[in-house]
């Protein structure tokens, strides 16, 4: 009796979860951001880098929305813009010295309305230093 019990519970368990995707809880996945420097600026001089961020154990990085938050002060005439998987760093500035950053950038998968996920992506943090020098 028991037995039966059990195998019936399984059966109902199995049928209500059908569309969930283990693997992401047993192939974890989380946000990264690259191992870089961004590039030296100069006062008075456009300037550019980006940020690109991606999901570890994932072939398709674009399956997913980004979103960053940017903590510490930026130079007055710097913007940062989110655009898909990137974060963009630029303008110009008049300021000069360095400018520690903090990024952190989570992943959520653009999901169908029989995807779900249950596990999801870890977000990840990561240092970064501005340097604009004369």
């Amino acid at each position: 009796m028991v037995l039966k019990q059990v195998l019936f519970l399984s059966c109902v368990l199995l049928m209500a979860c059908e569309n969930l995707d283990f693997s992401d809880c047993i192939i974890k996945k989380h946000a990264e951001l690259p191992d870089k420097e961004l590039k030296r600026g100069h006062a008075e001089v456009y300037y550019y880098d980006e940020l690109k961020a991606s999901v570890n154990n994932e072939p398709d990085d674009d399956a997913y929305q980004y979103r960053f938050n940017v903590k510490g002060r930026l130079p007055d005439g710097i913007e940062v813009k989110e655009d898909g998987r990137f974060l963009v760093f630029e303008g110009v500035t008049l300021e000069t010295g360095n400018f520690i950053l903090q990024v952190s950038v989570s992943a959520v998968a653009y999901e169908t309305d029989d995807d779900v996920s249950v596990c999801g992506v870890k977000s990840t943090s990561k240092s970064y230093t501005l340097l604009f020098e004369n």
